[in-house]
């Protein structure tokens, strides 16, 4: 890294806690602090929603996909237009609607307080785990690329973007999140520039490249229940992997009830997902232009694969200037989820548990002052996991899905069984997703699910429900106050639905 690279990248970072800080002045209650008092536009809100999933791992896993396999990771945006929407059509009115501050509020009105800890329960475990990936994967390019030791990369990745998540709250996270999504286009773009000024011919030499070697394929439709690159695969299995992230996870439903109503809810999400399609898309494209940059100057490593060749990439062949933005790009990226995981977390605890069982009258000050704390603490949770997810033998992929699987697989069948079946009481509901979890688990430890991970949000959730619906039969028809304005059958009063 020259001069200029590192004056980039700590001009990046300072902007970063700038818009936290100015962010600030503003928070005084926890209505403010965790959905910006509904005042964020919906476009904003747009862009958030998948910068929040649009991290780091992504950013190098998308550039190795593409220079591995071309564009067929693309098909997994059909899957996501799916888990979109079902939240659109199933679960945005009552978010919105109910003025839920936290998805897991719903499960208490509609089941009961067991029900909604749990639901937090599963949530929490989800995001510990996903927040050591995203710190460990940011931190494994930082280090390569500036030449720093891994825990050195992890602390500074997670001291910058726990910084300004404490001071600005939602709204930092939402204003970060679109300059992150946008910085990472930057990055991007110099990427681009630095591979076609190193090969003869140019960006056309490198476009003509990766079309002869059939990298530009971007549907599959054979069916392959083991291939998540097949179209067919790619919608069921990842469709209800995404509706499971989308659906249930603090972290995008957060966003929804930031927004001022159903409408607003709605084209955010169409335009989180639009924008996803364009930066994957750009992502993986860049991957295929690094594969023809590769098979016109041979002598890339054998060990460099994957998620190690962007890094290697910038270290060795990107001009200084570039090289910055694509670093500043990968902070970008890894930040925007680590901020968005962290306050998802603070808020889920803060309003779950400390609010929902504190014995004393709650104090929006007191509650704003906890939450604040919360993120310092769970940002030094997920530095130990990023550490944990450093001394597993697993890639991050695999390492990622087993964790979105165990906890929001069941998860996602407890909130279908709350909007779609009436006849579901809390008993049934609690048991049901917890026999359906003990289930998995025990296929998962035994290595006999018989399918790869992905596909473990779309057995579990119907089996939830299965479960549920037994047990509830075998007990009491649910009381009508739990039923009314809770049910599909039953909606609440939604605002501009």
């Amino acid at each position: 890294m020259s001069a200029i690279d590192w004056v980039i990248v700590a001009a990046y970072a300072a902007i970063m806690v700038f818009i936290g800080v100015a962010a600030s002045r503003k928070q005084s209650d926890t209505d403010e602090y965790f959905k910006g008092s509904k005042q964020l536009p919906w476009w904003a809100i747009g862009f958030s929603i998948i910068a929040t999933s649009f991290s780091g791992a992504a950013l190098l896993g998308g550039a190795g996909e593409g220079y591995n396999n071309g564009l067929l990771y693309l098909q997994l945006q059909a899957g996501d237009l799916i888990g979109y929407g079902l939240v659109i059509a199933l679960f945005l009115p009552f978010f919105v609607g109910l003025n839920l501050t936290t998805a897991y509020e719903y499960l208490e009105r509609r089941f009961d307080s067991k029900t909604r800890s749990f639901g937090a329960l599963c949530f929490l475990l989800f995001v510990v785990a996903r927040l050591g990936g995203l710190l460990y994967a940011a931190a494994i390019a930082v280090s390569k690329v500036i030449a720093i030791p891994l825990p050195a990369a992890i602390f500074l990745v997670a001291l910058v973007s726990i910084a300004y998540t404490v001071a600005g709250g939602i709204a930092a996270v939402v204003w970060t999140d679109v300059l992150q999504f946008f910085m990472v286009f930057v990055g991007l773009a110099a990427g681009v520039w630095a591979a076609s000024t190193g090969v003869p011919g140019g960006l056309g030499e490198l476009w003509s490249t990766a079309a002869a070697a059939g990298k530009f394929t971007a549907v599959d439709l054979s069916v392959n229940p083991e291939n998540i690159r097949t179209l067919p695969t790619a919608m069921l299995a990842y469709g209800m992997l995404a509706f499971a992230v989308a659906g249930t996870n603090q972290q995008s439903v957060q966003r929804y009830v930031s927004c001022a109503d159903v409408a607003s809810g709605r084209k955010a999400i169409l335009l989180g997902w639009a924008s996803g399609l364009v930066g994957v898309g750009a992502t993986l494209l860049f991957g295929t232009l690094l594969f023809s940059f590769y098979s016109i100057n041979p002598g890339l490593p054998e060990e460099i694969v994957g998620d190690a060749i962007l890094p290697y990439f910038i270290v060795n062949s990107v001009p200084a200037g570039a090289a910055g933005l694509l670093v500043a790009a990968i902070f970008a990226a890894a930040m925007s989820s680590i901020d968005s995981a962290l306050h998802a977390l603070a808020t889920c605890i803060t309003v779950d548990f400390y609010e929902r069982y504190s014995r004393e009258p709650i104090d929006p000050v007191r509650s704003l002052k906890v939450a604040q704390g919360l993120i310092v603490f769970w940002g030094i949770v997920g530095i130990a996991a990023a550490f944990y997810a450093a001394s597993t033998e697993e890639n991050l992929l695999p390492f990622l899905i087993k964790y979105v699987t165990l906890s929001l697989g069941p998860l996602l069948g407890l909130f279908l069984m709350g909007v779609l079946i009436p006849r579901v009481n809390a008993n049934g509901a609690f048991y049901g997703t917890v026999l359906a979890a003990l289930v998995l688990i025990a296929l998962t430890a035994s290595g006999s699910l018989g399918l790869p991970g992905f596909w473990g949000s779309a057995l579990t959730a119907p089996l939830s429900v299965l479960f549920g619906v037994i047990l509830s039969l075998l007990g009491p028809v649910p009381a009508a106050r739990s039923i009314k304005g809770l049910t599909l059958w039953s909606k609440a009063e939604t605002p501009s639905a």
